[in-house]
């Protein structure tokens, strides 16, 4: 190497310590940001939850709602939304979670966030993440405290599914949220599990059944009938799916944000980033019609391992399409847009999850940050249900093996380690979280069960889609054959 190479390389070298050495400074003053307002939410009562008012998930569908993504979802009554629209996201169930928490209650729907709290340790669950948010949570602190939980207020976060169609039918979704799914068990019926994975009967029973695209949709209705009030509070608009790409809904809301502009406006859209390239391609187009019109467009989506591994678990997914996808939107869009990974962590996730953290990892070098924060970032979630996919029912050495892994795996790529550093802070606190909870032992019945669930699920799910749990997940394999 010549002398010029040699200190061209310790410039290049230095100027990555020194970017890494700020981020890194910026995020640790940002985690003691957050402790200080986790403080000011916390003494409001130990149980209570900004986002239980101001954030909201209506799937218009089937009419059911929860917020934040981790409560089971409830049904929206429609004698509420003909009186008042905005009860989309104020229904009365949700008033009386509400009153519980501002009297220092445990709501039992919020149980993700009580199990992570109650892990041994110090833990930060959604619940202070969420309600800590500078943009849409954190400021309207005091407008809540002064809000009787009877009120009706607008969401100032909402997320909207307007129906199921989907190009794909991941392991752990399910009928009501995928028309692929929906055509699978139409014609094979349910998986043959203790829960029936998939049983329509049940879908019918809990009035879950999606109202189809072509049919009239008095939930679609009403929203469109608050869209417009709604609006002019919103800081943040997330359309999800199925699909949001393939519903002509979602381009009616890019339409209405080019005609309506609002900069302090944030949209994001959850998409699988596996739909054909015209429509990726659209999506560029409007995100740059609309870039002086809001102040972000975020593409939230999801995936939790690397390559087959991928493909097995979110069937209908080529990993090589969907890396092409983001890079193209990164490449061909504002440098304002940023592509979210959500991380769902399960069973199948564990042998090739640090190499997909490698792959955010090149995209975070590839694409630098704008105004600090990184065009691409990850949230780590546990899976929870199905139960009989979720991490926990692993043998004991095979999670403590890749417990290990991801331990070392942190210890050398947080930001501190050095110039290949890419995982922050908060990052690093979600692997170690998700560390403890992989290795929660379960009781030993229920374990059976699972287990049991396991061996049914994934041997239908082969014969189906004509893959082989065997070849894909070899490391798994003598488990897998256990639980036949």
């Amino acid at each position: 190497m010549s002398d010029a190479n040699g200190k061209n390389n310790e410039k290049i070298k230095s100027k990555h310590n020194a970017e890494s050495k700020e981020s890194f400074e910026n995020n640790l003053n940002n985690v003691r940001q957050m402790q200080l307002r986790a403080k000011e939410i916390n003494n409001v009562s130990a149980s209570f939850c900004t986002a239980k008012w101001l954030q909201s998930t209506v799937y218009l569908h089937n009419g059911f709602t929860h917020s934040c993504h981790h409560p089971e979802s409830h049904k929206i009554p429609l004698t509420e939304i003909e009186q008042d629209p905005s009860a989309l996201h104020n229904t009365s169930f949700k008033k009386l979670q509400r009153k519980k928490m501002l009297d220092g209650e445990r709501p039992s729907e919020c149980q993700y966030c009580w199990n992570i709290e109650d892990l041994p340790g110090e833990h930060t669950s959604d619940r202070i993440y969420k309600s800590t948010n500078l943009e849409w949570s954190f400021p309207h602190l005091k407008t809540i405290q002064d809000f009787s939980s009877t009120k009706n207020i607008n969401p100032t976060y909402l997320e909207i599914a307007f129906d199921n169609t989907c190009n794909f039918k991941c392991m752990y979704c399910s009928p009501d949220i995928s028309t692929t799914w929906m055509d699978e068990v139409v014609n094979h019926g349910a998986y043959p599990t203790s829960q029936n994975t998939g049983n329509l009967d049940w879908l019918k029973n809990t009035d879950k059944m999606p109202i189809r695209h072509d049919e009239k949709n008095p939930y679609v209705d009403a929203f469109w009938k608050w869209w417009p009030t709604l609006y002019k509070d919103l800081n943040t608009f997330r359309v999800t799916g199925g699909e949001p790409l393939l519903n002509q809904n979602t381009w009616r809301v890019l339409k209405y944000v080019e005609e309506n502009p609002r900069s302090e406006f944030n949209l994001a859209i959850n998409t699988n980033m596996g739909v054909q390239s015209k429509w990726i391609e659209k999506l560029i187009s409007s995100a740059n019609i609309i870039k002086d019109n809001i102040s972000s467009l975020d593409i939230y989506t999801s995936c939790e391992a690397m390559g087959e591994c991928a493909e097995y678990i979110r069937f209908g997914l080529k990993y090589k399409d969907f890396l092409k996808n983001i890079n193209s939107f990164l490449t061909n869009s504002f440098e304002q847009n940023r592509v979210h990974f959500m991380i769902t962590f399960n069973a199948l996730s564990v042998t090739s999850f640090t190499d997909f953290l490698d792959d955010i990892g090149k995209l975070r070098r590839k694409y630098k940050p704008f105004k600090k924060l990184d065009r691409t970032s990850l949230m780590i979630s546990y899976l929870h249900w199905p139960q009989f996919q979720s991490v926990q029912i692993l043998p004991k050495d095979i999670k403590q093996s890749y417990a290990a892994k991801y331990l070392d795996y942190i210890n050398n790529y947080s930001i501190e380690a050095g110039p290949d550093g890419f995982l922050y802070l908060e990052e690093v606190e979600q692997i170690k979280r998700l560390i403890d909870f992989m290795l929660v032992e379960i009781d030993e019945k229920e374990l059976l069960v699972r287990r049991a669930d396991f061996g049914k699920f994934y041997k239908e799910y082969d014969k189906r889609k004509k893959v082989s749990f065997q070849k894909t997940f070899p490391e798994l394999k003598e488990f897998f054959e256990s639980c036949l």
